[in-house]
């Protein structure tokens, strides 16, 4: 069963390259094929990076104008087609993110921290969630949750920060959530 699952990636490989070559000589229509193979998957990914569904949405569709301009500098060669196009895509959201950045100056830096307190919590409940955060384990956990929620950074920077992988940085973020539900439960 392994081999024959094996097989089909490979003849749907082919079928890209086809597809891809099909375009390049003219046939303008073969795109629809590669949009409509990738589409949902790379919404999905815009808009778990981006945190926002519409603009997860618009920039999944700028990421399809982009590789089809740029689709002669694609070689089958150096990657897959779908890593090639997560990476436009990835690239495309990282500087939506950095361009929608807040940015806070010195003068307003109290009504800044006012304004993200959120909205309905006392100062115990605010004081507990700061504890809960204080007492994860392994203490890592309580940087990066701070470092992301509390002072916005991205994951990039704090993988970076903390010299490992940003799908590390998801994964701590998901077990110091974890910790905290059960913590605040």
């Amino acid at each position: 069963m392994k081999y024959f699952g094996a097989v089909f990636r490979i003849m749907s490989m082919m079928d890209e390259e086809k597809c891809i070559s099909q375009i390049i000589k003219g046939d303008t229509e073969q795109y629809r094929t590669l949009v409509e193979r990738y589409q949902t998957g790379l919404i999905i990914h815009c808009e778990n990076l981006v945190n926002n569904r519409q603009e997860g949405e618009d920039i999944a569709q700028e990421t399809f104008l982009k590789a089809y301009k740029n689709l002669r500098n694609f070689s089958n060669d150096k990657a897959r087609f779908s890593t090639w196009l997560y990476r436009i895509a990835t690239n495309l959201c990282i500087d939506y993110l950095r361009k929608n950045k807040r940015r806070v100056y010195i003068e307003n830096v109290e009504e800044y921290v006012e304004s993200i307190q959120p909205e309905g919590l006392e100062q115990d409940e605010i004081a507990a969630i700061r504890q809960a955060v204080n007492t994860l384990e392994p203490p890592q956990y309580a940087e990066i949750i701070k470092a992301y929620f509390w002072q916005g950074k991205s994951y990039k920077e704090i993988a970076k920060e903390h010299d490992t992988s940003v799908n590390t940085v998801g994964t701590w973020i998901s077990r110091a959530k974890a910790q905290l539900r059960e913590k605040l439960a």
